[in-house]
This record gives structure tokens, C-alpha cells and sequence, in this order.
């Protein structure tokens, strides 16, 4: 049988994360768990999102496969729309009646993107790139990942 390389568990368990602070911040409606979850979420989902643009969806891109660049560019797409939501739950008043179904609507977004990572994207990289590219992968992600923060 073969191991999970340590960088598909690591981003593995920062999903597991993002789904439990999604999870969260869709139910609160206390104005101060709300701040405390909408930060939350900020900080496990744009380092890690820059990190898997940096590796992940960089090396499917330029793979020479066009399904995986079709995949990838979807993706950062996804990314992209994930970063407008969060920035209107960020600038939104504690206390608005949209609160909680924009919450909703990026833990949604998010879960399907990444049921789409798991159950496609981390499957292809381990079929595709030998340990030692994934070493690579993964020092490029934490390196974009800690610039991001």
C-alpha cells in the first residue's frame, strides 16, 4: 500500500480546518464569534489558496496535460470567487441579515472545490509527480502560503 505523501495530508487537514470554521461561521450570530470566525476563515483560506495556485495548479498547468490545465485554471477560478465572497462576509456589518447566507454560500462554494482537490486534483499530482517533485510542491506552497500571511 502505498503512503499519502505528508503534502497531500497537509492540505488535507487545512480543508478539514476549512470546514469546521465554515461550518461555524454559517451559524454564528453573536457579532463577536462572527468577527473571530470571518478572520478564522481569512487566515486558513487565502495563504492556502495562494500556496495551491503556487504549486499545485502551476505544475498541472504547465503538465502538458489539457485536461489537467483546463482543471487548474477552473480551480484558480473557483479561488477567485471564494476571494470576492470572503471579501464581502470581511467587510460586511456583524449584524446583517445576509451574514449567514454568505457564510453559507463559501462554505458551499468551497466544499465542492475541495471535494473537486481530494477527489480528482490530489489523485492525478501523486499519479504525476514522483516524491521528490512533491518535496518541490510542497516547499513552493508553504513558501507562498507564508507570504500570504
Amino acid at each position: 500500500m502505498t503512503m499519502t505523501h505528508p503534502f497531500i495530508e497537509h492540505l488535507k487537514e487545512d480543508h478539514k480546518n476549512q470546514r469546521s470554521v465554515g461550518k461555524q461561521l454559517k451559524q454564528a450570530t453573536e457579532s463577536q464569534a462572527r468577527s473571530d470566525l470571518r478572520e478564522r476563515m481569512s487566515k486558513a483560506l487565502l495563504p492556502h489558496m495562494a500556496g495551491e495556485e503556487a504549486s499545485i495548479f502551476a505544475y498541472m498547468r504547465g503538465a502538458n496535460d489539457s485536461k489537467a490545465e483546463e482543471t487548474a485554471l477552473e480551480a484558480i477560478q473557483e479561488h477567485h470567487v471564494g476571494k470576492l465572497v470572503l471579501r464581502e462576509i470581511m467587510d460586511l456589518p456583524l449584524d446583517s441579515e445576509v451574514f449567514s447566507a454568505k457564510a453559507a454560500v463559501l462554505s458551499e462554494l468551497n466544499e465542492h472545490h475541495m471535494q473537486e482537490e481530494e477527489g480528482h486534483h490530489f489523485p492525478w499530482l501523486e499519479g504525476h509527480a514522483l516524491k521528490p517533485k512533491l518535496d518541490e510542491l510542497f516547499e513552493e506552497y508553504e513558501a507562498a502560503e507564508k507570504k500570504a500571511k
